[in-house]
């Protein structure tokens, strides 16, 4: 077995057994509990929050520096920059994400729904955000 190949079904492995211990659900509920609404300027501290004590953290863990930068809008919405240089001779990949989200519209979900916490249906799990960047956050 190659090396790629190793790393390939290792990381698959890992991804398998995070979300069968329940920590994918852990970390995803606590996640879509950041009330990062972009729309409501009385909501930055919890995107300012969700992006040092929440994305940061994790980002480091993986080896990555990270730097948050002021919006050059009006608005109070950082973005936050993160760099890894594993070998100066490798290619360059950029991706994006954000961690702000819609406004929750609370008294608009379902009865036993609710925007900032996970509620788990069956099969299906229901939150602000988790189709979208939260629930593929590493």
């Amino acid at each position: 077995m190659n090396t790629s190949t190793a790393t390939r079904e290792a990381a698959i492995a890992s991804a398998v057994e995070t979300y069968d211990s329940g920590r994918f659900l852990t970390d995803l509920d606590r996640r879509v509990a950041y009330r990062t609404e972009s729309q409501e300027p009385s909501q930055a501290k919890h995107l300012h929050a969700y992006l040092e004590k929440e994305i940061s953290p994790l980002l480091h863990r993986l080896g990555f520096e990270t730097k948050l930068v002021p919006n050059p809008s009006d608005i109070d919405a950082p973005v936050l920059l993160a760099s890894r240089i594993e070998d100066i001779n490798l290619p360059t990949v950029v991706t994006y994400g954000h961690g702000d989200v819609v406004r929750g519209y609370d008294d608009q979900w379902h009865k036993g729904l609710e925007p900032w916490k996970i509620v788990v249906d069956g099969d299906r799990w229901y939150g602000r955000g988790i189709a979208d960047n939260r629930g593929s956050t590493p």
